[in-house]
């Protein structure tokens, strides 16, 4: 078992939670960097920036996994995070 299998299934859960609402290319890049390169930071950054960037609303729910997955990397305080939070989640 990969040392970091927690923290990757919490990135994996993240992204497979909004995969039906982002364009291929980001789950495929998402994927990409959490699963092939060990860059899971990067890879929820870049999920976050495009929810952002194409102004796609999640549900609170989405977040919280989000949330969840940036918490196992110490980034829960992300303004990132807190932009996502403030203007992509329908209440």
């Amino acid at each position: 078992m990969h040392p970091h299998h927690h923290r990757i299934e919490l990135c994996n859960r993240a992204s497979e939670a909004v995969r039906s609402v982002i364009p291929a290319e980001l789950h495929a890049d998402v994927y990409g960097y959490v699963n092939h390169h060990g860059e899971w930071g990067l890879g929820l950054e870049t999920l976050i920036d495009g929810l952002s960037e194409l102004e796609i609303r999640i549900t609170a729910q989405q977040f919280a996994l989000i949330e969840a997955a940036m918490a196992s990397m110490d980034l829960a305080g992300s303004s990132r995070l807190g932009y996502l939070r403030e203007h992509n989640v329908a209440a």
